[in-house]
């Protein structure tokens, strides 16, 4: 084990970004500990094997999520973190709809290839339709193909740009870039895109992707921030150092560790938005955006509540509610996220409307 440690620190280093022939640091460091040993008044508690654990804690709390040290259990019972397409055949594009008014609605489910065609066709549509503005609904998406990742990022921007690249340990930066559009009413209509912690892989990477080009704000939650390759490295005594390998670099900062950050931050309880996501399609966009009309007076603490997204107690009434309904009296769990984007979409219509 003592042979391996300057291995792992070596490693570790190099994973920080600490340059080898760095030797003032280096200097002060050995200093700091030589004056340790013959100074605190415990000295004998500074022996090697403390002083090595110490160091790679603090490089392992350094790095945060980017290394973990494991047990062969826990890296058996919770295996290298991978990239899935959740959502099955035909889902890449989940929903698409007009919000009245004018406002081209599209939420994908799965960033692949055959979303680049569904997409378009889509906005074909909208184009027709003579939309004026679009929300990009990425929530609780995710993907594998970064190459379309790029091509989709692309239909929203009317220059030519290198969007992102994959960066690894041991191989050189792999740039993708898109293609140039003409399409100007397109290119240069407000953009709102909507994330939360369950945006993840190549969906990330769009939202980033746009952002990083400040095409469109981001509204919701930060997105998952996950590297985009892990490897499982054994040690000697049995146990394994867990270090990611690869990561999507954007022009403003990287999506690992910290995912893509909203211009807009919007609280909504998690199982809520999930239901005003994934289950309301029984109510058209528009309706449920509605605000239920009721004559029941609410404290403050409960209008609070409401526009956050979270179930409130209405006077008289038995039950929680958090709902609005549709031309047919159907229900639809309210989606705050969404309210949100086409609030500010309206917003800045009446601003250019003052031109």
């Amino acid at each position: 084990m003592k042979k391996l440690i300057p291995g792992i620190l070596i490693g570790l280093a190099i994973a920080a970004g600490i340059a080898a022939d760095n030797n003032v640091e280096l200097k002060q460091t050995t200093e700091i500990i030589g004056l340790l040993k013959s100074h605190y008044v415990d000295a004998n508690r500074l022996d090697q094997k403390r002083l090595t654990d110490a160091t790679v804690a603090g490089l392992l709390k350094a790095l945060g999520p980017g290394a973990q040290l494991l047990s062969a259990a826990e890296a058996k019972a919770k295996p290298v973190a991978a990239i899935q397409s959740r959502a099955s055949a035909g889902q890449r594009l989940a929903r698409a709809e007009i919000i009245d008014p004018k406002i081209g609605y599209i939420r994908l489910a799965d960033v692949e290839q055959a979303a680049v065609a569904e997409l378009d066709a889509e906005l074909a549509k909208f184009a027709a339709a003579n939309v004026t503005a679009y929300v990009l609904d990425l929530r609780f998406a995710d993907g594998t193909n970064f190459a379309a990742a790029a091509v989709l990022a692309g239909r929203f921007l009317r220059n030519s740009e290198e969007l992102f690249a994959i960066k690894s340990a041991d191989k050189p930066p792999v740039p993708f870039r898109c293609e140039a559009r003409a399409d100007a009413k397109l290119t240069d209509a407000p953009l709102m895109i909507l994330v939360n912690n369950n945006t993840r892989g190549a969906a990330e990477v769009l939202a980033g992707a746009l952002r990083g080009q400040d095409r469109g704000i981001v509204i919701g939650a930060a997105t998952a921030g996950g590297a985009l390759a892990w490897q499982d490295l054994s040690l000697s005594d049995g146990r394994v150092l867990r270090v990611a390998t690869a990561k999507i670099a954007l022009p403003k900062g990287d999506v690992f560790p910290g995912g893509v950050t909203p211009d807009v931050p919007v609280k909504i309880d998690a199982k809520i938005e999930k239901d005003a996501v994934m289950n309301s399609t029984n109510v058209t966009l528009t309706a449920s955006l509605t605000a239920e009309q009721t004559h029941k007076m609410m404290t403050e603490a409960d209008l609070v509540k409401y526009h956050r997204g979270e179930a409130v107690d209405f006077p008289g009434s038995k039950s929680a509610t958090n709902k609005t309904t549709g031309a047919n009296g159907e229900n639809a769990v309210r989606d705050v996220v969404l309210q949100r984007a086409v609030d500010i979409l309206k917003g800045i219509r009446v601003l250019l409307s003052w031109r």
